[in-house]
């Protein structure tokens, strides 16, 4: 009888490790699929973390002035953004921006429609150069002091 009991004991550890040799399969008895769309609503928000204002003294020879790395604006946006940049200056002067650290970066004239400046979603904070062009300031405005301050509008690509 010892005989007997190694083989159903090997037997059965046979049948543990490999399986029944009658496999069953299950068979599939219904197929479902749930298609979902999403819509995202665009946001965007434009924050003044420091104004961007410049007041100077008009030089004595009309040359330009350049300052750096002036105020700073966050813009966060879910969507591709163009935010156009305008001046409140003095008629006279001719106000051209950049974003700061860019040097490559081509200055852009904010009258008029004001310089466009496009950027990828996500969140971004932009600090800017100015320039003030004096080249058509009468000899009267030496003395007197000058005042530029940037004005922003965020949207949409």
């Amino acid at each position: 009888m010892g005989k007997r009991k190694r083989f159903i004991f090997m037997a059965l550890v046979l049948v543990l490790i490999g399986g029944t040799p009658a496999t069953s399969y299950a068979r599939e008895l219904a197929k479902a699929e749930l298609r979902v769309t999403l819509t995202i609503p665009m946001m965007q928000r434009l924050t003044v973390l420091e104004p961007a204002e410049v007041v100077f003294a008009y030089p004595q020879d009309g040359q330009a002035l350049t300052f750096t790395d002036i105020g700073t604006i966050r813009v966060q946006s879910n969507a591709d953004w163009a935010l156009t940049v305008g001046a409140i200056a003095d008629a006279s002067l001719d106000v051209e921006v950049r974003p700061a650290g860019d040097s490559f970066a081509r200055w852009q004239s904010v009258h008029g429609q004001g310089g466009v400046y496009v950027g990828p979603q996500g969140s971004r904070d932009i600090s800017w150069d100015i320039k003030v062009v004096g080249n058509r300031l009468v000899a009267s405005n030496a003395s007197k002091e000058g005042r530029v301050q940037l004005l922003f509008t965020l949207g949409q690509l």
